[in-house]
């Protein structure tokens, strides 16, 4: 079982939009771990930049509903900060085309950084040179189904 499990932008931002297709798994997932109180979740500061950016402008919550979002978020995951030294490594994993997106590549320096075992995203293309284990929500709520 895994301890310490990062969670891609994509996994958070797909709670609290219905209309998105890994919503109903997403949901699964972020319940079932968060039952588990051996888990550590883990996100990063960008992750909450990014969600208030699509919760204000494509989900077009309030800015009220917008910010206790990002409260309930911030206060349930440990949210791991980033450094020139990140920075740096995840510019080079870009210039080697080891990661293609700059986001994907920080997202798994910080799970790099926290030794985490596991990235839950909903687009595992993005991270299929990462070392650690990669599941999309599906797969996981699908497999914890199966138990």
């Amino acid at each position: 079982m895994h301890k310490r499990v990062y969670f891609d932008t994509n996994v958070i931002v797909d709670l609290f939009d219905e209309k998105r297709p890994f919503h109903a798994y997403s949901v699964d997932v972020f319940k079932t771990i968060f039952e588990n109180e051996e888990i550590d979740v883990f996100i990063n500061t960008d992750t909450l930049t990014n969600l208030f950016y699509i919760l204000r402008s494509h989900i077009k919550l309030s800015l009220d509903d917008a910010i206790e979002k990002l409260e309930f978020i911030k206060n349930i995951f440990m949210v791991v900060g980033t450094q020139l030294n990140e920075i740096n490594h995840t510019i080079e994993l870009c210039k080697k085309h080891i990661f293609k997106d700059y986001e994907d590549g920080m997202q798994y320096m910080c799970a790099l950084k926290e030794d985490c075992t596991l990235i839950i995203t909903n687009n595992p293309k993005g991270f299929k040179n990462a070392s650690i284990e990669v599941v999309t929500s599906k797969e996981l709520s699908e497999l914890w189904l199966r138990i």
